[in-house]
């Protein structure tokens, strides 16, 4: 009886455990939560999800050369790909230049208000093969887009804005494409 009942007993903990570890694992938990996770932990079943989330290194980019901040965009989208989803290949910067608040609404971002000191900001897009659908079950069909853009912070070194999905006369005239569509589907950071 008692062999029984710890036999059930190991059953039940097992079955409570396996969730636990399973919920853990998701990207977006481990992205948003990482610091609760001890270290050991992370490192011993997480690492290919602990070497993603180091690709991108916030450091401030004022001085940066346009080839880091390019690569800064790619590292961030790379590193928060549950937000970002890749669907193959690598994403490559294709466009950036330097925006003020003023010039953002001719973006179809809409309007920027700083209520301190407006910090320098690079408009930066790139090109690859993204997931805008937000679902992992394979029912689900796939809406896919081939842009994405952020307005970095450079101070900060990190975007203040990311939008998927770019529309409208500005970025058809920026990137010369004419097939882009007039909706835009922005993206919370």
């Amino acid at each position: 009886m008692k062999k029984t009942l710890l036999s059930l007993t190991l059953l039940l903990v097992s079955f409570c455990a396996i969730p636990s570890v399973a919920a853990l694992s998701d990207r977006c938990l481990i992205q948003n939560q990482r610091s609760n996770i001890p270290p050991e932990i992370l490192k011993t079943f997480f690492s290919e999800e602990n070497n993603r989330l180091n690709i991108f290194q916030k450091r401030p980019l004022i001085s940066a050369s346009d080839q880091e901040i390019r690569q800064a965009a790619v590292n961030y989208t790379l590193a928060h790909s549950c937000q970002f989803k890749i669907i193959s290949g690598t994403p490559e910067a294709i466009f950036n230049r330097p925006i003020k608040a003023a010039e953002i609404p001719a973006t179809g971002f809409g309007e920027f208000d700083f209520k301190e000191e407006e910090p320098p900001m690079m408009l930066v897009v790139l090109k690859g093969n993204f997931d805008l659908s937000g679902s992992t079950f394979p029912s689900h069909p796939r809406r896919s887009t081939k842009y994405t853009a952020y307005i970095f912070d450079l101070k900060a070194g990190t975007p203040i804005f990311a939008a998927v999905g770019l529309s409208g006369k500005y970025f058809r005239d920026a990137l010369n494409d004419p097939t882009l569509p007039d909706d835009l589907v922005s993206v919370g950071l």
